[in-house]
């Protein structure tokens, strides 16, 4: 068989050019994954929000409790809980309490304050919290390698995957549980290969594999499996040694994570263990969380076997996003038949560990959702140290054909550019996701609610008056100038009470701008049958005195539109909005509508935009609205109006 012979016993002698090399891979690294961290933003997703929500709560608080920082803004986070009247992070308390300590020293040298120089603060901490880790790991594998490995093509080839070429990079820019875990699962590794291989197992070998697996263990739940597999190495090694050295030292993250439980939680249980409980979905001042109902990819419905499919070589596929470890496999393959076996036995153990992740996670219907919103299959990135030591005797095999080596530089190089493409922020589906997502694979998004009736409109509806003279409905909305001041426009509603056209309803709309300057009055004349049968403003808008102009009616039009061309508003999805007008938020469904028009004959093309949050709660439905005016080739508007709705009658 093409696998039989590979070779994976111990190298030959090495001279002090692959460790100069390595050294060299390990500077580049370093400088590079720096870069990228100075670069990237900081509080980049829910995820990382959570996590040092309750670092600055412990540091500046002393409390676990988030109530405070979360009111922030760029702060808040849909990863919480809520207990006894109080916000907590749902994720393990462990890592962040050690993060917390970090920081706050770092704070404490520096005179810099987490909330003010949050760039600054995070970038130091990350560093010595991911960076240095990483650049540790690569060290291991180095010597792994040095050992292991029997060409300088397989040592050079393996030590740049895991510098450059696997999706755990972009999670080197933000706070995590992954990017520590995976250093853990490094260390592990190292450490029983060193201790299967010795002749007389050493003590702090022990001790160092039972404290690092504990540790990958307490960032990653599945990776108990690791545990077990290392303790089990060490029992048929040295039971007694096992009992001495791996087992306390193994207590001790354990320990930790268990007493920070309880003191954050008051419970040994994990946060998440209460996954869908009453924890996560609450309701406070009238907007739910978001796991009442959640968006996207988080709505988990995937059957398992398509779950497997997107797992492997789909969207977030471990194969489809880094294909060089396609080679991983083969290595796995060749395992029964390593000379060493100790290294032997290692592959074998991740090739296991693997299966009982993904069969893990296939078990857990609940979280059907890769990940959530992230650029990787991030509950498999501690397992790369085991896939980079799966790729040691392919890669030397390699070494034998021209052709074979082109075929795996390639594989290299193509997971190189798919680890560096969300670099700047690993909280985005992966690209392999929005191509399939474009060509119409995949939709993970949830159909919107129709409209109750065709809308053409920035009001949504109008009132039913009585016939009682006096009865007017109004509503007033305020909207904040960029240059300070705030602007005011109230819309009136009430019957006509003269004949012929008594059955038209009146809008007095009056506008002042920032510097209290009121516009001209605008009447409007309105068919309230039409515009209830969803016709456009051309049918439902009259003009009763016949000295209007084709101008004024042109004008009075564009304003009902919010539009100078007539376009029917689409639905859009729920959104909850909070206004001075009550407490609880308003539950608004989202509607828009846009086109493109010049603003005269031979100017520029401009793209005119117009937002709804549309609430039957209120006079005229409609609780904010947004104009924008853009240029048509980009994106940045060079006008913007956002009304939100201040004070009415009747109240909501």
């Amino acid at each position: 068989m093409l696998f039989n012979k590979l070779p994976c016993e111990h190298g030959r002698p090495i001279d002090g050019s692959w460790r100069v090399f390595s050294g060299l891979i390990l500077i580049i690294a370093a400088a590079v994954h720096l870069a990228a961290l100075l670069n990237a933003k900081p509080l980049q997703s829910a995820n990382d929000r959570s996590r040092w929500c309750t670092v600055w709560s412990l540091c500046e608080r002393g409390t676990f409790q988030i109530d405070e920082i979360r009111r922030q803004p760029g702060w808040d986070s849909i990863d919480i809980v809520h207990v006894d009247g109080h916000f907590y992070s749902t994720k393990p308390p462990l890592l962040t309490v050690l993060v917390a300590g970090l920081t706050w020293c770092v704070t404490r040298v520096t005179g810099w304050s987490l909330l003010e120089e949050t760039h600054a603060v995070t970038t130091v901490v990350l560093l010595i919290v991911n960076i240095l880790p990483f650049i540790l790991s690569l060290w291991l594998l180095a010597m792994i390698l040095e050992r292991h490995a029997r060409t300088e093509w397989c040592k050079v080839f393996v030590l740049l995957t895991s510098a450059f070429a696997t999706l755990l990079t972009p999670f080197l820019m933000t706070f995590n549980n992954h990017a520590v875990a995976a250093a853990g699962a490094m260390l592990a590794l190292f450490m029983a290969l060193r201790f299967l291989s010795d002749a007389e197992p050493r003590g702090w070998t022990l001790a160092l594999c039972g404290l690092a697996s504990a540790w990958t263990c307490t960032n990653e739940l599945p990776a108990a499996a690791l545990g077990l597999a290392t303790l089990t190495f060490a029992w048929k090694r040295s039971n007694r040694k096992t009992l001495v050295y791996y087992l306390p030292a193994a207590v001790v993250p354990l320990l930790a994570f268990f007493v920070t439980n309880v003191v954050a939680t008051g419970s040994w249980k994990p946060i998440y263990a209460d996954f869908g409980s009453a924890k996560y979905q609450f309701v406070i001042d009238g907007i739910p969380s978001y796991w009442t109902n959640p968006q996207g990819i988080d709505r988990n419905l995937d059957s398992p076997w398509i779950y497997f499919v997107h797992c492997t070589v789909g969207h977030h596929g471990i194969l489809s996003l880094s294909p060089v470890f396609v080679l991983t496999l083969a290595g796995w393959i060749s395992a029964r038949r390593c000379e060493n076996v100790a290294f032997g036995s290692i592959l074998r153990c991740g090739a296991t560990l693997t299966s009982l992740v993904l069969a893990f996670y296939l078990t857990r219907t609940q979280n059907y959702n890769y990940g959530g919103v992230s650029c990787a299959l991030r509950w498999s990135l501690w397992l790369i140290p085991f896939w980079l030591c799966a790729l040691i005797p392919v890669v030397d095999w390699t070494s034998k054909s021209r052709l074979a080596r082109a075929a795996a530089a390639t594989l290299l190089m193509v997971s190189s550019v798919f680890a560096w493409l969300p670099v700047a922020n690993p909280w985005q589906q992966p690209w392999l996701f929005h191509q399939m997502e474009r060509f119409g694979w995949i939709d993970y998004r949830e159909k919107p609610s129709p409209l109750p009736n065709r809308l053409w409109t920035w009001f949504a509806s109008l009132p039913e008056l009585t016939d009682t003279p006096r009865e007017i409905v109004w509503a007033e909305y305020v909207s904040s100038a960029s240059r300070g001041g705030v602007s005011r426009m109230r819309v009136t509603c009430r019957k006509k009470t003269t004949p012929p056209d008594d059955e038209l309803l009146i809008l007095d709309l009056l506008q002042t701008d920032a510097w209290g300057v009121p516009a001209e009055p605008r009447v409007l004349h309105i068919d309230p049958v039409a515009f209830r049968n969803g016709s456009p403003p051309a049918e439902f808008v009259r003009w009763p005195s016949g000295t209007v102009t084709p101008e004024q009616q042109q004008a009075d039009l564009m304003f009902v539109r919010g539009l100078p061309l007539r376009q029917e508003f689409r639905p859009g999805v729920i959104r909850y909005l909070k206004t001075p007008l009550r407490a609880d938020a308003f539950r608004c469904q989202r509607a828009a509508a846009q086109v493109t028009s010049t603003a005269t004959v031979g100017d520029p093309l401009l793209r005119y935009r117009c937002d709804l949050w549309l609430c039957p709660d209120v006079p005229f439905g409609v609780v904010q609205f947004e104009f924008q005016v853009s240029p048509a080739d980009a994106a940045t508007p060079i006008r913007q109006e956002r009304w939100t709705l201040s004070a009415c009658d009747p109240m909501p």
